[in-house]
């Protein structure tokens, strides 16, 4: 496959037509789709794992494939089949689910995040010499990426049972739209709910009530003063690999309070997100967050209404992603894309949850981050036809 061979008759294009056509919105099941790509690793000669679960009713799978011998020092390669939703989002003027393509990009949703380069990595192995491999390949293609990462959290907890005589790779390549750039880092990612509880009553005795909105009022001022400290206390590493925002910062999402407006609002909703920056503990950050709206916030509404609360919810949350640039497989990689690993990443990746179980990732892929969830999600050729080559020679100079 190269990029003087007709587009729509490449063993590439239709690999990754095949991919685009399964539906696998992360509400929905991705079981067609990863069983078709157990098959293709099937036929390569790799052992295939299906992972199962039923997630809130819904059938889905991981995918976990290895070949070579049982030695340390191999290379995982890791994607996610889940895809973010395209019905209703406007601006679409192809099917997002038919793989299309005019003189300069490819179209399909996920093309960029991150199907097209699945299917790179597919034939990457396929164009290797795989019986003579001298350490092991790893495929690893979760679901749930797009919903925190949930599925890498709960596929790295079964990692040890589910391999538990073969030498688990401690490095990783992950294919996430950077337009072939390195990224050895990026932050976190956690969601939680806040909700105050007041006293309601009618608007015309604000005095015998206790709003809950107002009060919420309080609790995003100090939390935007907890990110100014944040921002001031931020280290030079995290200057260096976010320089557009270093620190730790949270981020006012969505609000909800009161029944009507001639009504005291007895309730009040906040749902917030945090990027949590290598070096942070979210639990850090939430329980400090906690202790300054107990000591600052708390008391004066208690005094008012002693039944008065505010409780901040449990986080669902990807880890952040810190991993050597000195290292010898990121100074590889390094050569192979002609980039240097100098910035970290502006968005979470299953990196987070990978590191938890000792396997340091590294963000490199041939989509455009510009073109990720976006309507009309689109791939340009050179990128298309780019990216198998580059995973080739990784695989080769890696694992040979």
């Amino acid at each position: 496959m190269r990029s003087n061979e007709p587009l729509e008759q490449s063993e590439l294009w239709e690999l990754s037509r095949q991919l685009v056509s399964f539906n696998t919105v992360s509400a929905l099941s991705n079981e067609q789709a990863t069983a078709y790509l157990a098959n293709y690793l099937e036929d390569l000669g790799f052992v295939v794992r299906l992972v199962h679960e039923v997630i809130d009713g819904v059938k889905k799978a991981t995918v976990l494939a290895w070949i070579g011998p049982e030695v340390p020092g191999g290379l995982i390669i890791s994607g996610h089949t889940d895809i973010v939703p395209f019905e209703g989002q406007p601006g679409w003027t192809v099917d997002p689910l038919r793989l299309s393509h005019d003189e300069q990009r490819v179209y399909g949703r996920g093309v960029s995040d991150m199907k097209v380069f699945i299917a790179q990595a597919l034939l990457a192995a396929k164009a290797t010499s795989l019986c003579s491999l001298k350490r092991p390949l790893v495929f690893i293609f979760t679901c749930d990426e797009e919903l925190a990462g949930q599925g890498s959290e709960r596929l790295v907890k079964l990692l040890p049972e589910l391999l538990p005589d073969y030498p688990l790779p401690d490095v990783a390549l992950i294919g996430e739209p950077t337009n072939f750039a390195i990224w050895p880092a990026h932050k976190g990612y956690a969601s939680f709910d806040i909700l105050v509880h007041g006293k309601g009553g009618h608007s015309s005795a604000p005095h015998k009530g206790l709003n809950a909105i107002e009060k919420m009022a309080e609790v995003i001022r100090e939390i935007s003063s907890f990110n100014s400290e944040l921002l001031a206390q931020a280290t030079i590493e995290n200057k260096t690999l976010f320089p557009d925002y270093p620190s730790s910062v949270f981020n006012f999402g969505m609000i909800q309070g009161g029944l009507a407006p001639n009504m005291i609002a007895e309730a009040s909703r906040l749902t917030v997100s945090i990027r949590i920056s290598p070096g942070d503990s979210m639990e850090t950050l939430l329980t400090t967050l906690r202790k300054r709206i107990e000591t600052v916030i708390l008391p004066g509404m208690q005094a008012v209404f002693p039944e008065a609360n505010v409780v901040v919810g449990q986080a669902i949350m990807v880890p952040p992603l810190l991993s050597p640039t000195d290292s010898v497989f990121c100074q590889l990689l390094c050569q192979i894309m002609d980039q240097k690993a100098e910035i970290g990443a502006p968005y979470a990746t299953d990196g987070g949850q990978f590191q938890l179980a000792g396997i340091r990732s590294y963000i490199c892929g041939p989509g455009l981050l510009e073109e990720a969830h976006q309507p009309n999600e689109s791939i340009p050729l050179p990128n298309f036809w780019g990216g198998q080559e580059k995973i080739e020679q990784l695989i080769q100079r890696w694992c040979f």
